[in-house]
């Protein structure tokens, strides 16, 4: 008799190949904490190995932990890429190179890195952050084959065709269920595991 498989989370879809710019969407039951729930966008992917940003991963410091500034720093919030390179940081923006130079682009309207001190110009400025910048400390980074053997045991979906707008929002737990949502019917499963299965 086959064994009937109990996880009704593991949709078992078949994935895409993923790409630059492309979202990874953790299945509810990963529980590692640094990727519980996690929203990924891939900024690089490659034969050598992909690196992308957690983009739903608040934490408890500001830009003005890391950076020199005016006191309106202390408003602007951080986030986790991810458990590599926390000594690094990441920004993700949509002003593109006529006001970041040197950024690349990882999708339509969305872009990463660029000029530092065309950064640091913006934001001493006062010019807009929220829906427009994300400040973001250390990256998610998978080795050749890495990422490959982690979607075909079902850990991710992959989204092709990304919300700018939802990821670039300071929503953290209401990124996750909206990515869900945008599956489709199929997915809302997913939305019905408790955030602490423990408590239930």
């Amino acid at each position: 008799m086959e064994d009937i498989n109990i996880d009704i989370f593991n949709l078992l879809d078949s994935q895409p190949e993923p790409s630059r710019g492309n979202v990874l969407l953790a299945k509810p039951t990963v529980d590692d904490a640094c990727f519980k729930r996690s929203v990924i966008l891939l900024v690089d992917h490659d034969s050598n190995g992909s690196m992308g940003v957690i983009v739903n991963r608040l934490t408890d410091f500001t830009l003005a932990d890391v950076l020199d500034g005016p006191e309106y720093f202390e408003e602007i919030p951080l986030y986790m890429g991810g458990p590599v390179g926390l000594n690094q940081m990441f920004f993700l923006h949509t002003l593109g190179p006529e006001i970041i130079p040197n950024c690349q682009q990882v999708a339509k309207g969305l872009y990463f890195g660029g000029d530092y001190e065309a950064v640091k110009r913006y934001v001493v400025c006062g010019e807009p952050i929220e829906g427009k910048m994300k400040f973001i400390v250390g990256y998610s980074g998978w080795e050749s084959g890495q990422l490959a053997d982690e979607i075909a045991r079902h850990d991710w979906v992959i989204q092709k065709r990304i919300d700018c707008q939802l990821l670039m929002n300071e929503q953290e737990e209401e990124m996750w269920k909206a990515a869900v949502e945008s599956f489709g019917e199929k997915y809302r499963v997913w939305n019905l595991w408790p955030t602490e299965p423990s408590q239930n």
